[in-house]
């Protein structure tokens, strides 16, 4: 049970690192996440593309 939240946790911080990337390589540090493809700004970190990209 331990090992599982421990993977959940890592895997929620390496998404959360992940997007923060995305936004400084868009050239927003500020922002949490940024589109992999157009490079708007997107809340949350769960995704990697805006609802336009995605599509």
């Amino acid at each position: 049970m331990f090992e599982t939240q421990y993977n959940e946790e890592m895997e929620a911080e390496v998404r959360r690192l992940e997007a923060k990337k995305r936004a400084a390589d868009a050239g927003h540090p500020e922002w949490d996440n940024a589109c992999a493809s157009c490079g708007s700004q997107i809340a949350g970190t769960a995704d990697r593309f805006c609802g336009t990209c995605h599509r």
